[in-house]
């Protein structure tokens, strides 16, 4: 078996008689026509700024930072988002937000905090608070019951014990009945001039997968493409760059740049000579933000903003062809129907009573 692949051949949730009274769901009249998607941990909206280039119709975006909120909300005026504690969250609260069942949602993306995955936190703990959020995500996931759903974090997330909880995250993944595949994405194979490596995961609902699959889960790399995503292409004026971070090692431009991080420690170089840091307007074209994109606060706020941020070509890469090659017509015209509906109603009722014995164990052992 493809060890980035976990195969669910039957769900391990079966129907059951559950109490219409007390169903976690609402039945709302869905009316959108455009692939539906919400956001968690937007941030300030880069890879929302995606989902919108691919023609996805944004209910919710969910954000703990305000600043980042500020930017969202100047940006995409017409998304609720919401500053809601995510560990207190419940499925059901999502889907009244967004008035629609479970089961209907389209897509749901996330990108937890990745700060305890990371490579560069010599102490990192995935099962630290901020590692915690990561199975909080699965959890409404299966609350919600998307068709499909894209997480986004660290390439540490696959790396030495960091590897376990990830095998963890697959599990409890499949056992709320999806399908998953995950890849490493290189930035500048898909649009960005950046060198930017990030785990993707995406995971299909398991009655789509057995009744329209095998998917292809990811898009093809633009190999030729990524030859083009030079600094120099696209900031004439810059001769070189470094990190800064870790190492003060200076690169020529005629290569994609550095990551990008939320800490302000890259530098740049231009044909004089002189050293400074990049502007917010450089490091929105070296990230693929459009012009107009604004961003609020200090210069420390909003480079923390583009470095915490999902570039938006990437992005788009990915939904369009979600978009075209998972969420067909068929698909969605199955998945809405009330069959489908139905079925997904049970996986998240239970999905429900599995998250709440969960949450009374855990107190237990607390006390």
């Amino acid at each position: 078996m493809n060890k980035n692949k976990l195969i669910m051949d039957k769900p391990i949730f079966v129907r059951n008689k559950r109490d219409k009274n007390t169903s976690p769901v609402k039945k709302f009249k869905r009316e959108i026509k455009e692939p539906t998607m919400i956001s968690l941990f937007s941030g300030c909206g880069g890879s929302s700024d995606g989902y919108h280039q691919a023609k996805f119709k944004e209910l919710l975006a969910l954000e703990w930072d305000k600043n980042a909120r500020e930017c969202f909300s100047l940006n995409f005026p017409d998304v609720p988002v919401v500053g809601s504690d995510i560990q207190k969250l419940t499925g059901c609260e999502i889907l009244d937000m967004i008035k629609q069942n479970a089961g209907e949602l389209d897509l749901f993306d996330a990108s937890p905090p990745c700060q305890s995955l990371s490579t560069a936190n010599v102490n990192r703990n995935p099962f630290d608070a901020r590692g915690k959020l990561f199975l909080k995500t699965i959890g409404l996931i299966g609350e919600v019951q998307p068709k499909v759903f894209l997480i986004e974090n660290v390439t540490g997330l696959i790396k030495g014990k960091n590897l376990m909880f990830y095998n963890m995250v697959f599990y409890e993944a499949n056992k709320l009945n999806y399908y998953c595949e995950y890849k490493v994405i290189k930035a500048e194979e898909y649009g960005v001039p950046q060198l930017r490596r990030r785990v993707i995961m995406i995971g299909i609902r398991g009655d789509i997968h057995r009744k329209f699959g095998p998917f292809k889960s990811f898009p093809e790399p633009d190999i030729e493409g990524a030859k083009k995503m030079r600094v120099c292409d696209f900031l004439p004026h810059i001769t070189a760059f470094s990190p800064g971070q870790f190492k003060d090692r200076i690169t020529f431009s005629d290569q994609p740049v550095c990551t990008i991080t939320k800490t302000a420690s890259m530098w740049v170089y231009e044909k004089d000579g002189i050293r400074r840091k990049p502007t917010i307007e450089e490091l929105k074209v070296l990230s693929t933000f459009r012009n107009d994109f604004q961003f609020t606060g200090s210069f420390v706020q909003q480079w923390a903003r583009i470095g915490n941020a999902v570039p938006p070509n990437m992005t788009k890469a990915l939904a369009e062809h979600i978009r075209d090659k998972i969420l067909t017509p068929a698909v969605l015209e199955y998945a809405d129907s009330e069959e489908a509906l139905e079925y997904a109603a049970d996986l998240a009722f239970q999905a429900i009573e599995l998250n709440n014995r969960r949450a009374i164990d855990l107190r237990k052992k607390i006390l």
